[in-house]
């Protein structure tokens, strides 16, 4: 009986502290795309509307877009930065993986 409890109590000690050391990854296990995203989202921080014309994060409203002056959630601020910065890549890319950082 006393062998089985150890074992429980073993098994939910490893139990508990595999999720734990999973949690937490590093930045640089992601695609280059997505940490630059990391990145730009912790420099760049969500525009409020008294920023207008910039908005979410960063995204200059320019004339022919149809954009509100108004808070935009984080889904929304997040969705606008990735199309964005997709684009500056594709401009870039013929510099390879250096279009990351020049964009």
């Amino acid at each position: 009986m006393k062998k089985l409890l150890m074992f429980f109590m073993a098994l939910l000690t490893l139990a508990a502290a595999t999720p734990a050391a999973n949690a937490k990854r590093s930045i640089m296990e992601l695609p280059l795309f997505e940490r630059a995203v990391l990145i730009i989202k912790k420099f760049e921080t969500l525009h409020k509307p008294k920023h207008w014309p910039t908005i979410c994060y960063g995204h200059v409203v320019q004339r022919g877009e149809h954009f509100t002056r108004r808070q935009y959630s984080e889904r929304e601020a997040d969705a606008l930065l990735r199309r964005d910065y997709a684009k500056f890549c594709e401009l870039y890319k013929e510099y390879g993986r250096d279009k990351i950082l020049l964009s």
